[in-house]
């Protein structure tokens, strides 16, 4: 907690980590890389350098900085950083990362708990995150130009580890194109193995499911729900079933199983069966009021089960999920330099809009005369929740503003 105080104490100093910054930068080109990379070549034991414990505090104050700023602070007002600062910031950490893994500078099996790695790691993440969702960088920033992805790729095939360790924690500096191919090869081993494959196989083993077109969503969710995980990898049949009752012709893995895959994600996805709800940019997410459905969450499983079936299938399907919500099912949210207020904008414009109209209000915010409350219509009734206990009773003062905006997004 006192560490925390202090790195708070420090990221919101004006000058204290724009002038640590301008410090490296002094070092010599692209803010000193070189220089770091040379004493630690030259000294690998010596991680705690003072250079390095400089390098370390700037991170981890910077990382606790950008948490909070919201897009007026980073984009429009430039504040702390200029963004000509902010690109050769992440151009800085992402080819000092890089290299410190690829060169054997630090152990990849202990790097985690390596501050060296993890705290320059943390802030490069976070950057990168913000710049995928309202990009600030050149195209093709983020690639690293000292390898090709041709030679990056045959050392994974080799098993090397530093290579493991980069695709694994910096996945971006590689193609999105390359990194695809990859996937695809490392499906293709795996049914390879698992006798998937007409190759090995002279006849894998298939399961069978027969549904009706009128009945798309029930039918295959009542018979794939209880396929075993295995069983959903090798071979899906379809059979349909015309408005007659009559068998329509063809059963295969591709063509029918396509249709019948992009039949159902299209259905499920309507929000009219209010599974999913669209924000106003028309990008899905689920339905608050899901739960009306007695078998939501089995249907939510059953769309899941779907969605990895076309991913390992390879079979494009259009499925435009909110930035918000991809962020949830990657598990980014529990992480300690999540912030709602960074992910607000794609689910609620309007409502980030007013959240940062108050965190930037120069008068009394007691004016407007708000709570630590929020209500909303659920079903036709309003309904009021307190963002902490006893927030009802709670004024939002100048004084306490910041935390509302966090708890509100925390709460939307």
């Amino acid at each position: 907690m006192i560490c925390l105080f202090i790195l708070s104490g420090l990221s919101y100093q004006d000058l204290f980590l724009p002038n640590l910054w301008s410090f490296f930068c002094d070092f010599g080109p692209n803010c000193g890389l070189n220089a770091f990379i040379e004493l630690l070549t030259s000294s690998p034991n010596n991680t705690h350098h003072p250079v390095f414990q400089m390098l370390t505090l700037f991170c981890d104050a910077a990382s606790h900085l950008i948490v909070i700023l919201d897009d007026v602070e980073l984009y429009e007002q430039q504040k702390p950083f200029k963004l000509e600062n902010v690109v050769a910031m992440t151009s800085f950490l992402n080819q000092f990362i890089f290299k410190l893994v690829w060169n054997n500078l630090i152990d990849v099996t202990t790097a985690a708990s390596n501050p060296l790695f993890s705290s320059p790691h943390t802030l490069l993440m976070l950057l990168y995150e913000r710049d995928c969702r309202r990009p600030f960088t050149p195209d093709k920033h983020w690639l690293i130009r000292d390898i090709k992805p041709s030679t990056f790729l045959q050392e994974l095939d080799r098993g090397r580890k530093t290579a493991q360790f980069l695709l694994q924690k910096t996945p971006h500096i590689i193609p999105h194109k390359e990194r695809v191919i990859l996937f695809r090869k490392n499906v293709q081993k795996e049914k390879e193995v698992l006798g998937l494959t007409e190759s090995v196989c002279a006849s894998p083993t298939s399961t069978l499911v027969t549904v009706h077109r009128a009945r798309i969503i029930e039918d295959g969710y009542r018979q794939l729900s209880l396929v075993p995980p295995g069983a959903l990898k090798g071979i899906i049949r379809v059979r349909f079933i015309n408005a007659q009752g009559l068998d329509e012709a063809g059963i295969d893995q591709d063509g029918v199983f396509k249709e019948f895959l992009e039949e159902t994600i299209s259905r499920v996805f309507d929000p009219s069966l209010n599974l999913f709800k669209v924000t106003s940019d028309q990008k899905l997410y689920p339905s608050p009021t899901s739960a009306i459905q007695d078998n939501h969450l089995t249907l939510f499983e059953f769309v899941g089960r779907m969605l990895g079936k076309a991913v390992y299938e390879g079979i494009v399907v259009d499925v435009p999920f909110a930035p918000f919500f991809l962020t949830q099912i990657l598990g980014r949210t529990y992480s300690s330099t999540y912030s709602f207020m960074d992910e607000l904008p794609s689910l609620d414009p309007e409502l980030y809009k007013n959240l940062t109209y108050i965190k930037h209000y120069e008068g009394d915010v007691c004016d407007i005369e708000l709570t630590f409350s929020s209500s909303e219509d659920y079903l036709g009734q309003l309904v009021t929740h307190e963002l902490v206990p006893g927030g009802k009773a709670i004024s939002v003062t100048n004084e306490n503003k910041i935390s509302y905006v966090h708890h509100m997004a925390h709460f939307r």
